[in-house]
């Protein structure tokens, strides 16, 4: 077991390194500390506020069930975090170059990750005809975490699947 748990911790280590250094350019250093916002709290906390002041009734359904996901899976992942305890790669890693230094100590899993992916699926669920462009925002919110320097792959791997059961779970129970 420790064996196959060294392996799997190389190869995230190794996806990292491509990710963070394939596409390394001044557009994209500044592209991916822009859309990397789109999973900060205030962006995701904000949208389900705002459209609970200025929508209607459907759009107040949609919010709050937002709103819900949000908190539900975000503190899921905070309890997380403080049990795994997962360095952040800028700690561990050498030739890491950071915009900002993160709010988080801990990195397992993204935060930034789970809420975006949290948000999209929820709007995908109302919205489907534009689930598209909601989750190609959070993927890309997810791959910017990883060439900020700030998490590994299987952080925002495990943040993905953490949305998911989260977003389903409420969803599913919201409706019936």
């Amino acid at each position: 077991m420790n064996c196959l748990t060294n392996r799997l911790l190389l190869k995230d280590i190794e996806l990292f390194n491509f990710i963070y250094t394939k596409a390394r350019c001044k557009f994209s250093n500044c592209f991916m500390s822009y859309i990397t916002h789109l999973g900060g709290a205030v962006f995701t906390i904000t949208l389900p506020v705002l459209l609970i002041i200025f929508g209607d009734q459907k759009l107040d359904q949609v919010a709050f069930e937002m709103l819900l996901v949000l908190l539900s899976s975000n503190l899921f992942v905070h309890i997380i975090k403080r049990i795994v305890n997962r360095s952040r790669p800028y700690r561990v890693l050498e030739d890491i170059d950071l915009v900002k230094i993160p709010f988080e100590e801990y990195s397992f899993p993204s935060g930034h990750t789970t809420a975006s992916f949290s948000l999209a699926i929820t709007l995908s669920f109302f919205f489907p005809s534009l689930s598209f462009l909601f989750l190609s925002l959070s993927f890309l919110v997810g791959l910017s975490r990883i060439y900020l320097g700030v998490h590994y792959p299987s952080d925002v791997i495990i943040g993905i699947l953490i949305s998911i059961v989260f977003s389903l779970a409420i969803h599913f129970n919201s409706i019936s």
